[in-house]
């Protein structure tokens, strides 16, 4: 059960980028939950919560499957992705109109950033156990919403 919980229900063992995967599901709960419920607050409120559960449920197992598998960070545990896309997309909760262009945003910047990890990211990966697996992506997903925020308001 830990394992599926950690791979996102599988997303993690699919071939190619395993993190892109993992990064999917925020995206499109996103985008269906602001189909239905199209404000702000709400938005805000579901990816506040998928972001606390998914960093509390990585917290709790990722460190003793990485103990397990003897491996920094395996690539199969993408609840840190999901956890780190959903704090990318705050930020494209409060865009109005520009929902999906600002949400196809979060979702580019999130990855370029988890994958580059410019500094402080890649300072946040350091840190021991679940806690360095899953800081680098909060850290990478606080980053991607605060350049799209600034985006949005000088440029867009």
């Amino acid at each position: 059960m830990k394992k599926l919980i950690l791979s996102c229900f599988g997303l993690g063992f699919l071939p190619g980028a395993p993190g892109t995967w993992g990064s999917i599901p925020p995206l499109v709960i996103f985008l269906v939950f602001h189909y239905f419920y199209p404000t702000a607050v709400a938005l805000s409120i579901l990816l506040v919560i998928m972001l606390i559960v998914s960093s509390i449920l990585c917290l709790l197992f990722a460190g003793e499957a990485e103990e397990l598998a003897a491996k920094k960070d395996p690539s199969w545990i993408v609840i840190d992705e999901f956890a780190g896309q959903s704090a990318a997309l705050i930020a494209a909760a409060f865009t109005g109109g520009k929902v999906l262009l600002m949400a196809a945003g979060a979702f580019l910047l999130f990855r370029i950033f988890d994958i580059v990890k410019p500094w402080p990211v890649c300072r946040a990966e350091k840190l021991p156990g679940g806690l360095g697996i899953l800081a680098d992506d909060i850290a990478a997903g606080v980053l991607a919403a605060i350049v799209l925020g600034i985006i949005e308001i000088f440029i867009i």
